[in-house]
């Protein structure tokens, strides 16, 4: 192999590293991004769970007359 030829594949060995590095960098960009998102997803499902526990445990408390409200 000629000292051109070895050159040649270091640069093109060089240019692939490059372009891998910055394919690195954009993916580990995204996923930063996709955790943000679920853990913002995760906090409203949690918010949005304890309402309907709270609904849940007050219906259950609700009085079960069917008699119309006072202001009718």
């Amino acid at each position: 192999m000629s000292h051109k030829d070895a050159e040649s594949r270091i640069t093109d060995l060089e240019t692939k590293i490059a372009h891998m590095d910055t394919v690195i960098n954009d993916l580990s960009d995204m996923i930063k991004s996709q955790w943000d998102r679920i853990d913002l997803l995760e906090r409203r499902n949690k918010l949005m769970t304890d309402d309907v526990k709270q609904m849940v445990d007050f219906l259950r408390t609700a009085p079960e007359d069917d008699a119309p409200p006072p202001h009718y």
